[in-house]
């Protein structure tokens, strides 16, 4: 009986061995090796000899033929469904990675390929949440692998469709590319208690629909400054984006938002003499946008007085939340009281206008029920012609498009992929751009639209670690506020003591990183979000002012009168900081950012007209250069 064991066990390994094969290609860079028994990669950087190895998956793929061609390994997979995989590590040493199977193949999301093991702890995870974080591969409270993660989605995901892994010498390091962005993720995990991440695809509509693409860019120096670059020459080509300065010849008012200050006004804030009070106190450049969701509402022709002052004038716009109440039609006369332009009313159109689930639902949350982007447009177009002959704004802000990830609708009537939802967001932004010459905007900024919008309010927020923190305790300091008060809301007037977490990620200088600039510095203009304006906390104000100066974004402003009154000479000092500089380099590109220290306390970024910046985030006076930057202060260098 032994004997019959030893000889089973020992033909079990022959058999291993003689079936086993590690497949290579490679290239004077790279050396790419795939193991058909344990449907794994290696990938060894021969600039800098460092090896990245993939851990194994939970689904278990069984490899049922390999074959290899030039720098090309091609094979069959069996696991829940049958796929092939094309590994090419092509001119530029990029392993693409390309998922192929039967277009009509009913699938739920997989995961492939695995995630590459973070070696040690010497690593942070380039996150591309909001303008872009280090996440110390060894930390234990960012919210990680949490069911929100889905693609383009401020409260859980990427805003670019990129991650990566850098050293913390911010040289070597890899990062990969969603190539088809639109039914794709990121998830993040812990494989050896150290985070990393794989890429998970989704069905389309129900199906696998088309081939699959995720590339791998690894990096033997440049860290995270080259990984930036290389998503910027990917997803300029790709979403045909064009710079603030080609998108000026379209909508020649964009011109006065760069170097202004983006300013939501409330209540009697929304008078023309508040306009010319900011004039007369050294507000030069300013971006007015007002919500009519709420009131008073300024006098017909305000836009036109604002811009009269050389301000650009813009409203708050909402195509995506319907209300339960429209599913039945009332009778309706036009009134110009109360809430006449309000958003969110399309008087029994809810069952028209709905995006569908599978099962015929509709997609939910806290504010209402989101429509289908192709429905609703007869809507935009009604509502915009009634709104611009009142109130001719220069730009719309959308909120949500931006910010709420993609969709699926199975209606029956306007049936869209999570592509096509991005197609039709898109001709949403160019109808109100080419036909009502508006410079547009939105919520966050998932760049799946490119350039159509110039600007997006939230960005240098980092939503994870805001929301669902302290900030909705009420009777705290903490408490962000309400909207009780359609006036005056205290979410957008009111001031706070900011958390914890917020300080360690949001606001944190050692681990906030701009990625986001140095993708698309010179095709949008970033901010706060306006419940997280520079101003709502004060102790930190001084600190956002910094960050958006370093990272060339702009100052957001909530305002009432007496929020100007109150803390008028701080406004005006915090203007005069920081709008200046913006001027200057606010149609460049953002070539550079480096930490100047190890303590990441100054930093410095170059922009391409040799303009240049160093903050000082710390508590001393530090010489630079020759030259002394105060605390808390920063030093400019011009050409």
């Amino acid at each position: 009986m032994k004997k019959q064991l030893v000889f089973l066990i020992i033909t079990s390994l022959i058999s291993v061995q003689a079936f086993s094969k590690v497949w290579t290609i490679s290239d004077a860079n790279l050396k790419v090796q795939f193991d058909d028994q344990t449907a794994l990669l290696s990938v060894s950087d021969k600039r800098c000899n460092k090896v990245w190895n993939q851990s194994p998956l939970k689904e278990k793929y069984v490899v049922k033929k390999t074959s290899i061609e030039g720098n090309e390994i091609t094979v069959s997979l069996s696991g829940k469904f049958p796929f092939k995989v094309i590994y090419t590590l092509n001119s530029k040493s990029a392993l693409e990675i390309q998922l192929i199977a039967d277009k009509k193949l009913q699938v739920d999301n997989f995961e492939f390929p695995s995630a590459f093991e973070t070696p040690n702890t010497n690593h942070y995870l380039l996150l591309t949440d909001s303008e872009g974080l280090l996440l110390p591969v060894d930390d234990t409270e960012y919210p990680i692998g949490s069911k929100e993660e889905r693609p383009f989605f401020c409260g859980g995901n990427t805003a670019m469709a990129w991650m990566g892994m850098v050293d913390k010498q911010f040289e070597t390091g890899y990062m990969a590319i969603l190539e088809t962005p639109y039914d794709a993720n990121f998830h993040t995990q812990k494989v050896n208690d150290l985070i990393t991440f794989s890429t998970v695809w989704q069905p389309s509509l129900g199906k696998f629909g088309y081939d699959r693409k995720v590339t791998y860019h690894f990096f033997d120096k440049g860290g995270y400054v080259a990984q930036a670059k290389t998503y910027r020459e990917h997803i300029w080509k790709k979403n045909k984006v064009i710079t603030l300065r080609e998108n000026e010849k379209k909508t020649p008012a964009l011109a006065k938002i760069i170097g202004a200050v983006h300013l939501y006004v409330w209540d009697n804030a929304r008078e023309v003499s508040f306009a010319q009070e900011l004039k007369d106190s050294g507000i030069e450049k300013a971006f007015i946008i007002w919500n009519p969701n709420h009131t008073p509402y300024p006098e017909v022709g305000y836009d036109k007085k604002i811009a009269a002052l050389g301000y650009a004038s813009g409203g708050y716009e909402l195509f995506t939340d319907l209300k339960l109440r429209d599913t039945v039609k009332k009778a309706f006369t036009p009134s110009k009281e109360g809430l006449y332009l309000g958003r969110t009313s399309y008087n029994g159109q809810f069952n028209d206008l709905a995006a569908r689930t599978k099962d015929g639902k509709t997609y939910s949350n806290n504010f209402g029920h989101t429509s289908c982007p192709l429905a609703i447009r007869p809507e935009i177009i009604k509502r915009v012609e009634r709104e611009l002959r009142e109130y001719p704004h220069e730009s719309y802000f959308v909120d949500v498009y931006q910010a709420n990830g993609l969709f699926e609708c199975y209606s029956d009537k306007h049936p869209l992929t999570r592509e096509q939802f991005v197609n039709e967001v898109r001709k949403n932004y160019q109808l109100l751009t080419d036909e009502y010459h508006q410079f547009m905007g939105g919520e966050w900024g998932a760049d799946f639209l490119g350039s159509n919008s110039v600007y997006v309010h939230g960005m240098m927020t980092l939503h994870r670690t805001w929301w669902g923190t302290e900030i909705d305790n009420k009777n705290t300091i903490y408490y962000t506020g309400n909207w009780k008060n359609n006036s005056r809301p205290t979410q957008m007037l009111g001031t706070r003591v900011a958390p914890d977490k917020y300080l360690k990620y949001s606001i944190n200088e050692y681990s906030r990183v701009p990625l986001y600039e140095l993708v698309y510095h010179d095709a949008v203009v970033t901010s706060w979000r306006w419940e997280d304006s520079n101003h709502h906390n004060p102790e930190i104000w001084w600190k956002k002012d910094l960050f958006n100066m370093l990272y060339g974004s702009a100052p957001l402003w909530n305002l009432a009168h007496e929020q100007w009154e109150e803390n008028k000479v701080t406004f005006i000092e915090s203007y005069k900081n920081v709008c200046p500089w913006l001027q200057k380099i606010g149609y460049d590109e953002l070539i550079s950012h480096r930490f100047v220290t190890p303590d990441h306390k100054v930093q410095e970024s170059v922009f391409s007209s040799g303009n240049r910046i160093t903050v000082n985030f710390s508590d001393e006076d530090i010489i630079f250069e020759g030259k002394t930057i105060k605390a808390k202060g920063f030093l400019t260098f011009t050409k």
